[in-house]
Parts: C-alpha cells; sequence; structure tokens
C-alpha cells in the first residue's frame, strides 16, 4: 500500500528543496509530479526524470492520472511526496476527488497582483479563493517554503492576503 508523505503546491516542482531537505524530512522515496503540461512535454519529463536521486523513483502523470492512481492505489508500497504546480492544478485535483489530509504551499512565484505572505511565499486574490475552496472540502492547507521555517496557516495567510489587498484599494 502506498503512503502519501507530502502533498505540496511548488511553482518550481521539483528541485533542490524537495530533493535536498522534504525528501528526507517526511522519509519518502518517491515523487509524482501531477502536471499536465509536463506529462505532455517529454523533453520536460526527461529533465525532471533525469534529476531523480539514487534510489527514488519519479514519476509524471496529467492530474487526472494522477487522482486515478491513488484512488485505485497503483503506486504500491510506495512512500509518495506528490507535487503540483498550481493552485488551479491542485483544486482540479480535488474536484476530480483527490483528498489529502494537509496540502502544502511551498511556493506560488511573484507577481504584480500577489501579496507577500512570508519571505518568498506570495498569494493572489485568486489563489486565496481557491485554496478557500479547497480547505472547505475539510483539507487543511499550510504554507511553508522548508522544514526550517514556519508553518503559516491558511487562515493567517488569508488575513494577511485580506489586508494588504484592502491597504491597495483592492478587495
Amino acid at each position: 500500500m502506498s503512503e502519501i508523505k507530502l502533498v505540496r503546491i511548488d511553482f518550481r516542482l521539483m528541485h533542490g528543496q524537495i530533493l535536498t531537505n522534504w525528501l528526507q524530512q517526511v522519509s519518502a522515496d518517491a515523487i509524482l509530479i501531477a502536471d499536465d503540461d509536463v506529462a505532455k512535454d517529454q523533453f520536460l519529463a526527461q529533465i525532471y526524470l533525469m534529476a531523480a536521486p539514487p534510489g527514488v523513483k519519479v514519476g509524471i502523470r496529467t492530474i487526472e492520472k494522477t487522482v486515478q492512481g491513488i484512488q485505485n492505489n497503483v503506486f504500491k508500497n510506495k512512500n509518495l511526496i506528490i507535487l503540483f504546480k498550481s493552485v488551479e492544478s491542485m483544486k482540479k485535483a480535488v474536484d476530480l476527488g483527490f483528498r489529502p489530509e494537509i496540502i502544502q504551499i511551498g511556493g506560488l512565484g511573484s507577481g504584480s497582483n500577489k501579496v507577500k505572505i512570508y519571505n518568498d511565499m506570495a498569494l493572489s486574490q485568486e489563489e486565496a479563493i481557491l485554496l478557500k475552496q479547497i480547505s472547505e472540502k475539510g483539507i487543511k492547507v499550510i504554507l511553508q517554503a522548508t522544514p526550517k521555517d514556519p508553518v503559516i496557516t491558511l487562515t493567517e495567510a488569508l488575513q494577511e492576503v485580506e489586508k494588504q489587498m484592502s491597504q491597495k484599494g483592492g478587495k
């Protein structure tokens, strides 16, 4: 039986923090990248597959195939980290029936439409709305870039988004 050790949204997908910190932190031996674009791009997929550390299996599937695989327990005897590139991708998985206990936000990139929550972590108002919808399904959402960083609750993040958006004059 597979065990999901970490479900993370990170726009960089598989990068140094995942390979050096989170794999060890959660005792995972496999990474599943759930992303429609990467699953369709053989060149990019090959880059991620080659970046896997020794002894760590990496799989790349569309969001729909990821959800089906989890529901059908096709990832036998693996301790998985499942990576999504965006809040929108995670929302799609949740809408398809994916129900992890906890979703960790690692990084969503920056932009003029985003509010800084902590260090390099930022949320747009649209992402905040989607995360709230996900949490309303009974899924805990936290923000944490590295194991050394503090855990920020979704409530705290949403309050910060609302505060900064009202200061900018947006709502």
